[in-house]
């Protein structure tokens, strides 16, 4: 018995607009972010950037030297 794989396509816009109405809906956005700038809209600083002009706070959540691993295992700190 083989393993079966589904492939779904997943519309990008459709998935930016369901994160920024779950921003839209909360009073506070708790952000776990290296606080890179964004390279899309799909990214968290853009979620961020669009909760902040909501008017909701944002928090970022990234220790002081935490540091994030690429898939060779060189680091990247912030």
């Amino acid at each position: 018995m083989g393993v079966s794989r589904i492939l779904i396509t997943v519309d990008r816009n459709a998935c930016v607009s369901a994160d920024e109405r779950l921003v839209e809906c909360r009073r506070q956005l708790l952000a776990d972010w290296d606080g890179s700038p964004s390279p899309g809209r799909d990214a968290t600083a853009h979620l961020a950037a669009f909760a902040r002009t909501c008017g909701i706070p944002v928090e970022v959540l990234w220790p002081q030297g935490a540091a994030r691993t690429t898939a060779t295992g060189t680091s990247d700190e912030r």
